[in-house]
């Protein structure tokens, strides 16, 4: 009767074990197929909240704190008032920061980091463009030589570069390099999980069209 119990314990255990990260595999993939067609601001946060529940719950895996992180970018990004979008930025700060600790020398972070404070330059391009753009270039720099086949550093530069004035290295011939570069990398194929960011193919591709980047 004992060994029939203890194999029964044992039988459990390995279910459990196997069935956590199942579980969280399949909590991520749901709120990502959710976040690629959130639209309005409330469909967002309620995917946002959903990562940060993830997150509560896999309290070792950095990327439902990441893709937190992306949403409230993503929101920013949108948002036109200057207070509403520093908060929501600041709520992806928080979140990415966490993510950063369970995961350091991440090119990924890395290169959400510089996205998120490129859109923080967006709130009052003059004055802030001073004050970040620097530190646009240490992060795209940092996250390329971490991972060279990550194609979001370049992308996230030339967004920085073609809103820079001409006289400071930016403009169109300055930004197309960087667009097309990334667009190769988008086209490989990238190692790792079905659950690791892809996200700027889309929008490099939108970038490369409106500025005429052949």
């Amino acid at each position: 009767m004992k060994k029939i119990t203890l194999s029964l314990v044992c039988l459990l255990t390995v279910w459990i074990v196997q069935a956590k990260p199942a579980q969280y595999e399949k909590a991520m993939k749901a709120n990502l197929n959710k976040m690629k067609v959130a639209k309005t601001f409330a469909e967002m946060q309620t995917v946002a909240d959903e990562f940060e529940r993830i997150a509560s719950n896999e309290k070792s895996k950095w990327l439902p704190n990441y893709y937190g992180a992306f949403v409230y970018v993503q929101m920013a990004r949108l948002e036109e008032e200057a207070a509403p979008k520093d908060q929501l930025l600041n709520k992806a700060d928080k979140l990415l920061k966490i993510a950063a600790k369970l995961s350091p020398k991440n090119s990924e972070i890395v290169a959400l980091d510089a996205y998120l404070t490129l859109i923080r330059i967006s709130v009052d391009s003059i004055t802030r463009g001073r004050q970040y753009s620097g530190s646009v270039f240490t992060k795209v720099a940092e996250a390329q030589e971490l991972n060279p086949k990550n194609p979001r550093p370049d992308f996230v530069l030339g967004i920085l570069k073609l809103n820079m004035p001409t006289m400071y290295g930016g403009g169109t011939e300055s930004a197309c390099p960087l667009f097309k570069s990334a667009a190769k990398k988008f086209e490989l194929k990238q190692p790792g999980n079905s659950l690791m960011p892809t996200w700027g193919k889309a929008r490099n591709a939108q970038m490369m069209k409106e500025i005429g980047c052949e």
